[in-house]
This record gives C-alpha cells, sequence and structure tokens, in this order.
C-alpha cells in the first residue's frame, strides 16, 4: 500500500508542477503583451484607402 500512496503523490506533484508552468508561462505572456506600447504612428482608421485596380479584358 505504501507504493500506491507513493505513486499517487508523485502524479500529484507533476501535475501540480505542470499547472504552475503554465499559469507562469500566461501570466508572463498576458503581462508582455499588456505592458507592449503601442505604435501611435499606426492607426488603423486614418490609413488611406488603396484603390483596386482591376483588368478588364
Amino acid at each position: 500500500m505504501e507504493s500506491r500512496d507513493d505513486k499517487l503523490i508523485a502524479i500529484i506533484g507533476l501535475l501540480s508542477a505542470c499547472l504552475i508552468g503554465v499559469v507562469f508561462l500566461f501570466t508572463m505572456t498576458w503581462l508582455t503583451d499588456v505592458r507592449h506600447p503601442v505604435d501611435p504612428t499606426l492607426d488603423v482608421q486614418t490609413c488611406p484607402q488603396n484603390r483596386v485596380n482591376t483588368q478588364q479584358s
């Protein structure tokens, strides 16, 4: 019975470590995205519209 308890504790520890790793990576990615400065030169609403040239045959 000791062997089963050891395996169960090992699996729980492994799953907990994976969960902590995923949460850490998600948090770091989110913080990097939130703190990224917005480029003021790129404004979608002020971009001029390009003409679409269609070829007529």
